[in-house]
């Protein structure tokens, strides 16, 4: 027997709700996917310049292709409404972030 129609619409206002997200979820979102984007071009980088070395390490190459490919899954994983997981990775990869860029101008300087 069919649901009556207001707990119907009840239903689906909250099911539809689900799918709804704000300005700064948006925001937060954007953030989120820099980071992984960021630690992407880390390993991108990485790999070009051990490459670039008369004996390049192959095992720390393969860690970071593995890294980058992990980070790549989680790009393509990420959801707008999952707030407690962009929150994670702002959090988590932002602090990662600040670390190696902190250690890339002191290696620079």
């Amino acid at each position: 027997k069919p649901a009556p129609a207001a707990e119907r619409s009840h239903a689906d206002h909250a099911e539809h709700a689900e799918l709804e997200w704000t300005h700064e979820d948006c925001v937060q979102y954007e953030v989120a996917r820099e980071s992984i984007t960021a630690l992407m071009a880390y390993r991108s980088q990485w790999i070009f310049d051990e490459r670039q070395k008369p004996a390049p390490d192959a095992a720390a190459i393969e860690r970071w292709r593995a890294e980058r490919a992990q980070y790549a899954s989680e790009l393509q994983g990420l959801d707008v409404r999952d707030r407690a997981r962009i929150a994670r990775v702002c959090q988590d990869y932002g602090a990662e972030i600040r670390r190696l860029d902190a250690l890339e101008l002191a290696t620079h300087s």
